[in-house]
């Protein structure tokens, strides 16, 4: 009894250890795109892909002028084109993400966009930053 109770024991942890790798593994297989913020709306844009393994747009950097540090840094907005075919805000609104690099999921912006959507990204009170998003 205690064998089999101690067999099912390591193999309980080995399954554990393969689900916990299995998120960063998607997280690798993200797009990133570089993008100038815009005052209050989308100054470049991209288009989420298809084929990647995130779905939604997280920040992954942020760089607002005014340096680096805890109280340097902004609102953020995803924007993106929705089905009618107009500019939309995601409804996570406006997040205020420090300047730094960040893990996926850590930041989302837009949740679940589809593969080919155009999209940017809004900066509340600056004008000029920049931005990297996994998506």
């Amino acid at each position: 009894m205690k064998k089999a109770l101690a067999t099912l024991a390591i193999a309980g942890a080995a399954a554990t250890s393969v689900l916990a790798l299995a998120p960063a593994a998607s997280a690798d297989s993200c797009v990133r795109t570089n993008l100038n913020t815009g005052y209050r709306s989308y100054w470049n844009t991209a288009y989420k892909s298809s084929t990647s393994g995130c779905h939604d747009l997280n920040v992954v950097m942020a760089s607002t002028p005014g340096g680096s540090g805890g109280d340097s840094g902004d609102y953020y907005a995803g924007m993106y084109v929705n089905s009618s075919g107009n500019w939309t805000f995601g409804s996570r609104g406006y997040v205020w993400i420090p300047n730094g690099t960040y893990a996926v999921d850590k930041y989302v912006l837009v949740s679940d966009l589809t593969g080919g959507r155009e999209f940017g990204v809004a900066a509340y009170n600056n004008i000029g930053g920049a931005v990297t998003i996994a998506h």
